[in-house]
């Protein structure tokens, strides 16, 4: 088992090289998240999935994805065997990649729909932030609170203006500093702030070679349509054919120890897309 997954995960480095395009910009520090995501499983009984996500911030440009991926793709960890697992661990969350202030002005999209992958853009969003006069200590930073919305949620960002970017985790931004802690007002979702490291490297942005663009209303519709569908918690499969998969050959997988029962493998369909037998109820950041 150890020796395939290092196989795979060599093979998604060498993917991950190929699929990035020239430099956007230059790297200056990452800031580490953790979403943590209140929800129910299939049973209903309350459950907390948790995965961590990495804002690369450039001089105009930041980047977000899962934090072991891009520690491994953009910063060269890729034999950091930490790393790996985590990697692997955050597969079954099958996340986006997500550019703000690239194109200028935008903030582009890559995500999926297993077994299809779909890019949009947007203009940078307005969260329409009320700031107050509260403060909040956040990793050693002093934090002040901000009150927005966006895409049918409302948020509450504490952000430090000690550290000077108007970016934070997924697509929150606007603020005179950095978002270091988030939540919703529904109690479902929360960003933790987990670190900030001093990181530079070349930015390369994502080939959309495989992926179909869309508008994102029409997506992000289509996507909670498909998840947020009483049939996804029962049978996360439901809504893809039968057969779509034939001639591909689908890897199921684990992470290690023991071999667990069938619906605690997951099925492997590309180095950074899986299709999982068990998941909790999704909860959407984006409502619309």
């Amino acid at each position: 088992m150890q020796k395939i997954l290092v196989m795979m995960m060599t093979f998604a480095l060498t993917v991950a090289a190929q699929a990035q395009n020239d430099s956007i910009d230059q790297a200056q520090f990452v800031v580490a998240y953790d979403l943590v995501t209140n929800t129910t499983d299939r049973t209903g009984n309350a459950v907390t999935d948790s995965v961590r996500l990495a804002v690369v911030v450039g001089s105009h440009t930041v980047m977000c994805k899962e934090f072991n991926r891009a520690m491994m793709e953009n910063f060269g960890e890729g034999s950091n065997k930490d790393y790996q697992f985590g990697e692997w661990v955050a597969r079954k969350y099958n996340l986006f990649v997500l550019y703000a202030g690239y194109p200028e002005g935008e903030v582009s999209v890559f995500d999926k729909i297993t077994p299809n992958r779909y890019f949009y853009t947007e203009p940078l969003p307005d969260f329409q932030w009320e700031l107050t006069d509260d403060t909040l200590t956040v990793g050693g930073y002093l934090c002040q609170k901000a009150v927005g919305k966006y895409g049918g949620r409302t948020w509450t960002a504490w952000y430090s203006e000690e550290v000077s970017a108007p970016y934070g985790p997924w697509k929150l931004r606007g603020l005179p500093g950095m978002i270091l802690k988030a939540e919703d007002k529904d109690g479902i979702f929360r960003f933790d702030f987990a670190g900030l490291m001093q990181r530079t490297a070349k930015m390369g942005y994502m080939g959309k070679n495989g992926y179909t663009t869309m508008e994102r209303n029409k997506f992000i519709s289509r996507r909670n349509k498909t998840f947020c569908s009483k049939q996804y918690v029962q049978n996360p499969r439901y809504y893809i054919p039968d057969g779509t998969y034939d001639h591909l050959n689908i890897i199921e997988m684990w992470a290690g120890g023991p071999e667990p029962p069938a619906e605690d493998k997951i099925s492997v369909v590309a180095t950074d897309m899986i299709i999982p037998k068990k998941v909790n109820k999704y909860q959407p950041l984006e409502l619309k």
